[in-house]
């Protein structure tokens, strides 16, 4: 290869794949909206190659984009996260990937920079939210990348947000959970955009599954602080959660504030789950992509605030 064969090459990620947003949020990206609140946003990518090459990961980042009073715009990543798989591509493949990002974080970011009066933002012109999707080619300078601004919605939730941290000793953003396993934990953190009074932490663990009718969702398990007490606890009973860190409940709190709760919930069964969609085996649903497990989370604040989020967790 000549060196000006190799200049046009590598001079644009896009001469080795082109990558595309097909998805946000379950809608089309044109109608996607992230809200202020929104600790997690999720959707769907294509990678398609232009020319042989190597994959090595796949990237994704929300963006808040602010115009100064020069005029200038800038981004700030509020949330972002990657997946590592190194894929052997030949010219023309095209790879479909579900992603999702937690731990986004819009409203502290704005208040770093003076927007205190968020029912303003959505209609701010100075104001953008932007979702980035980028694929980590080896060898290419410029990594081939979609880029597409979504609408901002008001907060939902304003006194409060919620975050996983931890489950099962791992990251949030990585876990794995073995498909046979009943017990599941981990940790939440959540944080004061107010004054407000906590006065309970929820966790329940969902499947979400792709049917020919559409798709259904199981709940498998929940959990939640304070506990509750429920005659004949079974599968979908509420149990003591196990040491760790917890919250004195109701928990009062100021702006900037944040408490952790470790929880644990028992009584799990995904095989029955799947068995009911006729998924009798439940290791075939290891790798599936029609199978989502996961994990969601709600703090309660006095007076009726919820805040919400939501958490994909890795089959094993």
């Amino acid at each position: 290869m000549g060196i000006f064969d190799k200049i046009k090459k590598f001079a644009s990620g896009s001469s080795t794949a082109t990558v595309a947003i097909t998805s946000i949020n379950g809608v089309a990206p044109g109608a996607a909206v992230i809200a202020i609140s929104d600790t997690t946003a999720r959707g769907s990518m294509t990678v398609t190659a232009q020319q042989d090459c190597t994959m090595l990961a796949m990237k994704y980042e929300v963006l808040l984009r602010t115009q100064n009073a020069e005029g200038a715009w800038s981004n700030i990543t509020v949330g972002s996260s990657k997946t590592v798989k190194t894929q052997q591509l030949k010219v023309g493949d095209v790879i479909t990937h579900d992603w999702q990002i937690t731990g986004i974080d819009i409203d502290t970011y704005l208040r770093n920079q003076s927007y205190t009066d968020m029912a303003a933002v959505p209609t701010h012109p100075k104001v953008k939210l932007l979702v980035r999707c980028i694929s980590d080619v080896e060898g290419s300078p410029f990594d081939p990348e979609a880029e597409l601004e979504v609408k901002i919605g008001p907060s939902s939730a304003a006194a409060c947000r919620i975050e996983t941290t931890s489950i099962e000793g791992q990251p949030a953003s990585s876990a794995t959970f073995p498909v046979t396993d009943s017990v599941c934990k981990g940790t939440v953190v959540v944080a004061a955009r107010s004054s407000m009074v906590l006065t309970a932490t929820r966790y329940e663990l969902w499947l979400e599954i792709k049917t020919p009718n559409g798709l259904a969702e199981e709940l498998c398990a929940k959990d939640q602080h304070p506990e509750l007490k429920v005659e004949g606890a079974g599968i979908l009973g509420m149990r003591v959660s196990f040491g760790g860190t917890n919250i004195t409940f109701p928990h009062a709190m100021g702006t900037g504030d944040k408490a952790t709760q470790t929880w644990s919930i028992g009584d799990i069964n995904i095989a029955a789950k799947l068995a009911a969609h006729g998924i009798n085996d439940p290791h075939a649903a290891v790798g599936n992509d029609d199978v989502v497990f996961v994990l969601r989370t709600f703090a309660d604040a006095e007076g009726g605030g919820i805040s919400s989020g939501r958490t994909v967790i890795t089959l094993v």
